[in-house]
């Protein structure tokens, strides 16, 4: 079966619904009972902001799990690529200074030589947290078979995300990654070589 992408309304409907509709209809069925049984209007307002509340605050990581388990995991492929380089993720700019801070691998995305963009960020519910281990497996002019879950979401700056390496395929050509090449204060204004390993 192949997978079909949602769109970022098919996402928006879905959350809408378990985390503003089902709450709603939660408070608004307990209101109303304890409002009818009691005959306490007051009392029935308060139940009804009392259980909305407390369904709100349920649904939130159920929603999630449910996303997870009906489009995450029908997402996950495999895909062979070749690493173009490791770069600052869309959203991480340089201070007032030209200074620019990367200390986790989670802030740098892998772009391939076949244009394609990933992620590389911890998942609890893929029980993924091994980013900076599987970053200094994705060498620069390598070739390998990764795993990954997700797709390109332009409208909220989405990308796939890599789950693992399933099999090397060709590290001709190609050096460890060193922490200090990427992690750290990097000078970003005037330095066109701030990851001297990428090409």
């Amino acid at each position: 079966m192949v997978f079909e992408q949602p769109t970022w309304w098919d996402g928006t409907l879905f959350y809408m619904f378990w985390i503003l509709l089902v709450p709603f209809i939660a408070a608004l069925v307990a209101g109303l009972g304890i409002g009818g049984l009691t005959k306490d209007t007051g009392k029935g307002i308060e139940t009804f902001m009392i259980v909305g509340f407390i369904a709100f605050l349920v649904m939130i990581p159920y929603s999630n799990v449910m996303w997870h388990n009906q489009v995450e995991k029908a997402s996950v492929q495999e895909k062979i690529i070749t690493v173009e380089g490791w770069y600052p993720k869309t959203g991480i700019h340089a201070n007032e200074n030209g200074i620019m801070e990367i200390y986790n691998a989670d802030q740098l995305m892998l772009t391939t030589k076949e244009g394609e963009q990933f992620v590389n960020d911890e998942n609890f519910l893929f029980n993924k947290f091994a980013t900076r281990e599987l970053f200094h497996k994705l060498r620069v002019n390598g070739t390998y078979k990764i795993k990954y879950y997700g797709w390109r979401e332009g409208y909220n700056t989405g990308f796939p995300n890599i789950l693992s390496v399933v099999e090397v395929i060709n590290e001709t050509n190609t050096v460890p990654i060193r922490d200090q090449d990427y992690f750290g204060s990097k000078l970003v204004i005037g330095n066109n070589n701030l990851y001297p390993n990428n090409n």
